[in-house]
């Protein structure tokens, strides 16, 4: 029914916007700080897990990738500790990155005319280190054009063990083994190290 002519029509209450009291606040904050609290060991362990995963994968497919491209140039190829990404840097198990380069003069040495086909790093708070065989190796492994790697003595196929690991107890398995058997043959394994970083074993 329209209004009359002239007729006012009455205002309508605005409606009362009500907001949090600080108890409600209070009690709110409580419970996403518990909420948080449960929730934080499982993102820690979960985010080292990807940590660990995401360096061990990569450095398998840097092993991989100098065998390959051993096989595809007939020539050796080198993947070997490296401080700069540049330039094979020997002395030390412990390794703060890694490149894979072609060794055209078969020398171990990386020669500036000698292509990088690839670098990498291991960083904070992981930790890298090597086995004895890749220690007395030089700290390298050479890949020949039939896609072996051999040992310090040139003779007998290279077994030995890459690690990726966190110094931490969670997760409880805080080490990926990255090992090389029979001079060819790469796998990955996880390893409980009790929240330690030390030196693999070759096998």
């Amino acid at each position: 029914m329209k209004p009359l002519m002239g007729a006012t029509t009455p205002p309508r209450r605005a409606k009362r916007q009500r907001g949090l009291t600080l108890i409600e606040l209070m009690i709110a904050v409580a419970v996403g700080a518990i909420l948080l609290a449960l929730a934080a060991p499982s993102f820690q362990q979960a985010l080292g897990k990807n940590r660990l995963s995401s360096a061990a994968s990569e450095l398998t497919g840097a092993v991989q990738l100098a065998r390959a491209e051993a096989i595809r140039n007939n020539r050796r190829v080198t993947l070997c500790r490296s401080e700069d990404g540049s330039a094979c840097s020997a002395g030390s198990s412990s390794w703060p990155g890694w490149i894979v380069f072609v060794d055209t003069d078969s020398d171990g040495v990386r020669d500036s005319n000698e292509p990088v086909v690839k670098a990498g790093t291991f960083d904070s708070p992981l930790r890298a280190l090597s086995s004895a065989s890749l220690t007395s190796a030089g700290e390298r492994i050479t890949f020949r054009g039939d896609g072996t790697a051999r040992a310090a003595n040139g003779q007998s196929l290279m077994t030995g063990t890459l690690s990726v690991c966190l110094a931490a107890n969670d997760p409880a398995e805080n080490v990926r083994d990255v090992s090389l058997a029979f001079g060819s043959r790469t796998a990955v394994r996880r390893r409980n190290a009790a929240g330690a970083c030390s030196t693999p074993s070759d096998s």
